[in-house]
């Protein structure tokens, strides 16, 4: 069959692949709530075409949260083994506050997608970055409250793939695959006592048209130290994932974070001191931190006890 000859749909898929691979080799763009029309542009354009005939209520869309740390690559290592089924979509939430190690290994996990052919997508916050938004309003984020998760990794994530997958009035549309594995198992158990689920695996979202599975609990259990095992046998030394002013952090990472990226750890400090001026402007009691509730400047006479084992510090696991 000639080259003009080929069926329309064909054709297209021929032609969008071409002007991909010769006009988009560069950064992609990241998602921030409003310019998703970039995306049509961009590498995610072919897939985009193909899931505009999707019907999602029947197929709904599959989607790997990359938190950047051990769990999320592992399944990302699975994979690529072919022992894990393909997720349709890889998301990374930048809260704009992460751990340099972080960010830099964004870009291991981002080839490691592009050579499986694997949609890999970062979103932003409308709000900006973390710490900014926190420091303008003279407050922290604080242990128990997870608005920071909601606001800078949840609602993003649910915003990019709102505008794939649309409205179909509380119909499921997409899975949302979260990486907790079985030595944290209670992270993916209903925890309000008065439901009839307490107790049990929680698989609906507070959204109606999102789902929730744990590839690493239910399809591969493994355990962390099983996790970490796979990502050394592809040569992968992944680092804590997380913001650096998360308080849920344990000591290791402020005193590392004082000696290694004394720039963060100032941020941090003015942070507290932010609050602490809020609180003595409503006559309040201050003195609050984010190293367990108390302050950094206070770090050396602090007693240290077990240190925290979370990968993603609240345990956010985006």
């Amino acid at each position: 069959m000639s080259r003009l000859a080929l069926p329309s749909r064909c054709r297209m898929e021929t032609l969008i692949r071409f002007r991909l691979l010769a006009t988009h080799m560069g950064k992609e763009p990241i998602y921030d709530g409003s310019n998703f029309e970039e995306f049509k542009k961009s590498t995610l354009a072919f897939a985009l075409w193909k899931w505009e005939s999707r019907d999602f209520i029947k197929e709904p869309l599959q989607v790997l949260s990359y938190g950047g740390g051990t769990q999320s690559t592992a399944m990302l290592c699975l994979i690529k083994e072919n022992k894990l089924s393909r997720p349709d979509i890889v998301i990374h939430a930048d809260t704009g506050s992460e751990l340099p190690e972080t960010v830099e290994f964004l870009e291991v996990a981002r080839k490691m997608c592009s050579d499986m052919n694997l949609p890999f997508v970062i979103v932003s916050s409308h709000r900006g970055t973390l710490h900014d938004d926190y420091m303008s309003k003279k407050t922290l984020p604080i242990i128990g409250v997870r608005s920071c998760t909601m606001n800078f990794k949840i609602q993003p994530q649910r915003r990019f793939v709102r505008e794939i997958v649309g409205n179909r009035r509380g119909r499921v549309l997409a899975t949302s695959w979260l990486g907790i594995t079985t030595d944290e198992e209670g992270r993916s158990l209903v925890k309000n006592k008065d439901s009839p689920n307490h107790g049990k695996r929680q698989t609906e979202g507070d959204v109606k048209w999102m789902n929730l599975s744990y590839p690493l609990l239910d399809e591969i259990p493994l355990t962390r130290d099983e996790a970490i095992a796979i990502n050394e046998k592809h040569n992968l030394q992944v680092g804590k994932s997380g913001c650096f002013c998360c308080p849920y952090a344990g000591s290791r990472h402020w005193l590392n974070l004082r000696e290694n990226e004394p720039k963060l750890f100032a941020i941090c400090i003015e942070m507290e001191s932010l609050k602490q001026e809020e609180q003595v402007r409503k006559g309040r009691k201050g003195g609050r931190g984010l190293f367990r509730d108390r302050p950094l400047t206070q770090l050396d006479t602090y007693n240290f006890q077990e240190d925290s084992n979370c990968d993603s510090g609240a345990g956010c696991f985006l």
